[in-house]
């Protein structure tokens, strides 16, 4: 479904992520793993088009998005939250969540009730601004702007960070309903090792803006964390 060639991308002079090649399978959970500062989030960014590609190429569903804006991405099928949500504040929950819609291939006027299912908290919270709610909450709403265009593939970038232990829960329930579904595959980075064994299908860990681990969940074992993922 996704596949990443060869990817260089940086910001300004520096270059952060080097060769980067990794793939995505429909239906898959795969989490991408390393310490701080390593590329996460530039490759995400990078994959939906919000950072340029230097060199490489993305590919989604046989197409090439290398040269595609990130608004013709999420037409494609590809959702998107980024690490911080960045919600609007000054809007509703309800006009986040209908922002979403704006990513559909097809023009839609209603909000999906399977987008909504998910996160059943946040029609009691419609009439409220999102500056307004908890770190938490906006995350939801964040989750919930995204999967409103019914994405085929959805990018988590960090979901867990600074979230309360409740909400995370929530969040672990809600990837594991997606991906009993079948319908969407997800990329997802985080930091939380337990998080991502208890979601994960396959997983790649970068270093130093490369690949430098991939396998299955079998095979990350306490020698490749201690190696690559131990502060």
């Amino acid at each position: 479904m996704l596949a990443v060639q060869q990817l260089e991308a940086g910001y300004g002079e520096s270059v952060i992520l080097r060769q980067v090649t990794l793939q995505v399978r429909p239906g898959q959970v795969v989490c991408l793993l390393g310490r701080n500062g390593v590329g996460k989030t530039t490759l995400m960014k990078s994959i939906m088009g919000v950072l340029k590609a230097r060199k490489g190429t993305v590919t989604y569903k046989g197409a090439d998005l290398t040269k595609r804006a990130p608004g013709e991405r999420a037409k494609k099928g590809i959702g998107y939250v980024p690490q911080g949500r960045e919600i609007f504040p000054q809007l509703t929950v309800f006009e986040n969540v209908l922002l979403g819609l704006e990513a559909c291939k097809e023009k839609k006027r209603a909000i999906p009730e399977s987008a909504i299912a998910k996160f059943p908290v946040l029609p009691s919270m419609y009439d409220r601004r999102g500056g307004d709610l908890s770190g938490g909450q906006q995350q939801q709403l964040a989750f919930a702007r995204a999967l409103a265009s019914e994405p085929e593939l959805l990018l988590l970038d960090e979901p867990c960070e600074g979230i309360q232990p409740s909400i995370v829960d929530d969040i672990r329930d809600v990837i594991r309903s997606i991906k009993a579904g079948g319908e969407t595959a997800i990329l997802l980075a985080e930091q939380s090792l337990e998080f991502v064994k208890s979601v994960g299908d396959y997983f790649y860990i970068l270093e130093k803006g490369s690949i430098a681990w991939e396998g299955g969940l079998s095979d990350l074992n306490d020698e490749v964390i201690r190696h690559y993922l131990t502060v």
